[in-house]
């Protein structure tokens, strides 16, 4: 749907939607500004909620990657992008994942996570999220074949 909105020549405001134009007020303008920024306000609202509500749940499953066997990291470790793991050890509380990693990484592969530790400092809550949804798969994967390791311990 296309909005137009210009003035006329007696100042009154004139928007246009798809080939329907309405004549507004200035009083009219008034309450409309009001209007929308009420509702943008409500909706940057509910989105902050909706992300800080990802960002625990993100930062509580990177912390119980702390836990998983080192075996099973190590098959998911190449797997992932530089950012979305560093965003992931970001997440997790403590330093502890940060050092597993360092650990299970080749001394090459890991001076470069190191690196990339250091580069990727102003990470964004929207761009943690979007990290963290694009390995979820991963940690899924990682929670299943350390489900299957302890079964086989058993």
């Amino acid at each position: 749907m296309e909005i137009t909105a210009k003035k006329d020549e007696n100042g009154h405001l004139l928007l246009g939607f798809d080939g329907v134009t309405f004549e507004l007020p200035e009083n009219a303008i008034g309450s409309l500004q009001k209007l929308i920024g009420g509702r943008l306000a409500q909706t940057a609202g509910g989105n902050t909620e909706s992300l800080q509500r990802k960002i625990k749940t993100y930062r509580n499953l990177a912390t119980k990657m702390i836990v998983v066997d080192d075996v099973v990291l190590q098959s998911i470790l190449p797997r992932m992008k530089p950012e979305q793991l560093v965003t992931m050890v970001r997440l997790a509380d403590g330093e502890r994942l940060f050092h597993k990693v360092i650990r299970n990484l080749s001394r090459q592969n890991g001076k470069q996570f190191q690196q990339d530790y250091l580069d990727f400092d102003q990470i964004t809550e929207h761009q943690a999220c979007v990290y963290m949804e694009q390995i979820l798969p991963l940690i899924k994967e990682a929670a299943q074949m350390q489900k299957n390791r302890q079964f086989e311990q058993a």
